[in-house]
């Protein structure tokens, strides 16, 4: 075969690189690449957010008088746009009262002999922080929420008007399935509020405490996780918070039929007290629960035990527990023996855009030697458009030989955009 002149092969190399033209029956022309960001996407694509929540909460407990907390919330931010990795983001959170003198929001704030409601007026940045994405990789500096697993060691109280937010550096990693989170945190801004003063148990913690957490969903219907938290709490009650959990969990559904599947969770942790406090334990945690799901309604019964040793029980300083054993909120705080909470629970998605969910307890001490005491909750949502939800939540604890007969009750309405 006749070689080409140079100059020939080079005109023929050139035309077999161009495009094919439109109509020509070859491949379609090559996408155009987008346009980089723009250092000023920063502010031109900036949103403003709100997270807005009105809520009369009605509190007994006995011997105390009863609280009427009519409060209104609002959160108002501003979220920057995206360059180069780089995205910001902060936040106004603000509770007012309707009537202070009508329940008692904290040790301090509010009529002393009036049933507490944990909700003071408070006004504060609840979040600002500055984010970096690459690939797999984030980093997020600052005021900012953070939620591990189901929050019940690291969460945001997200039920209380004034939400637990924290001075942290958090870093997550992705590798295929697996989920690696860190996060060291100096600052805990907790539920107690700005306008009055806390006791010294309840103002704000610092600490230098180091999260690590890892979850792995590459397995067939299941999800499992490992933790080591340890929490170097310290505020002016001194630093008996301060605390080392080291657990992991399975978190799962097994399908079994058209709409239905079987449902199921378990969790063992291990917890010895942390830098500096005064206290001198080691303590077991279990979890486990199973249900189902079929169609709109979900049933089940679960089991959790708090352990205790030398008179402490497993605590969870950082956590949010009015979601575990009971709205009525009597054990925030673990007791002494410990906690023994066997429930079942129930919950069905109704029409018009209402759900209701329905749950019972019965509480004892870890070794069961006292029994504390039984509730019954229900809740009651109504989806009103796209950003606006109305609340219902009702709770009785029935006490034995823990604490006292509590009602609460509560209706709210919750718009966010």
């Amino acid at each position: 075969m006749k070689k080409l002149p140079a100059r020939h092969a080079a005109l023929a190399l050139l035309i077999s690189a161009a495009p094919a033209t439109a109509g020509s029956g070859s491949e379609a022309p090559l996408p155009v690449a987008p346009e980089p960001a723009a250092l000023s996407d920063f502010w031109t694509k900036a949103k403003i957010t709100a997270d807005l929540r009105v809520r009369y909460e009605y509190g007994e407990q006995e011997p105390l008088l009863t609280s009427h907390a009519g409060t209104m919330r609002a959160r108002l931010g501003l979220l920057t746009g995206e360059y180069a990795g780089f995205q910001g983001f902060a936040e106004y959170e603000g509770t007012l009262a309707a009537d202070r003198g009508s329940y008692r929001a904290g040790s301090i704030s509010g009529p002393p002999n009036r049933t507490v409601i944990a909700d003071p007026e408070s006004h504060e940045l609840n979040r600002a922080w500055l984010s970096w994405t690459g690939g797999d990789t984030k980093i997020k500096a600052g005021r900012q929420r953070i939620i591990l697993n189901n929050a019940r060691y690291i969460g945001n109280v997200g039920w209380r008007q004034n939400e637990q937010t924290y001075d942290a550096v958090r870093v997550d990693q992705k590798l295929g399935e697996l989920e690696l989170t860190y996060a060291y945190i100096w600052q805990t801004l907790r539920i107690f509020g700005s306008e009055t003063p806390a006791l010294a148990g309840q103002d704000d913690f610092d600490g230098s405490s180091h999260i690590v957490h890892a979850a792995y969903a590459g397995l067939p219907n299941a999800k499992i996780g490992a933790y080591a938290y340890f929490l170097e709490l310290d505020n002016a009650a001194g630093s008996a918070n301060s605390n080392n959990s080291f657990g992991a969990y399975i978190d799962g559904s097994i399908p079994v039929a058209d709409g239905a599947k079987l449902t199921y969770y378990g969790e063992y942790g291990f917890q010895t007290e942390g830098a500096g406090s005064p206290l001198d334990y080691s303590a077991n945690y279990f979890h486990v629960k199973g249900g189902a799901a079929i169609d709109t309604f979900t049933f089940g019964v679960g089991y959790e035990q708090l352990g205790s040793d030398n008179g402490v029980g497993y605590q969870f300083p950082l956590g949010t527990n009015h979601a575990f054993n009971g709205f009525a909120d009597k054990f925030l705080a673990t007791p002494a023996g410990g906690l023994a909470d066997l429930y079942i629970y129930g919950g069905a998605s109704l029409p018009a855009g209402f759900g209701a969910k329905v749950a019972y307890h019965w509480f004892g001490s870890d070794g069961g030697s006292l029994e504390y005491g039984q509730e019954i909750d229900f809740v009651l949502t109504k989806k009103i458009n796209d950003n606006l939800t109305a609340l219902g939540k009702f709770a009785y604890y029935a006490a034995d030989d823990f604490a006292t007969d509590t009602t609460r009750f509560s209706v709210e309405l919750n718009y966010k955009f």
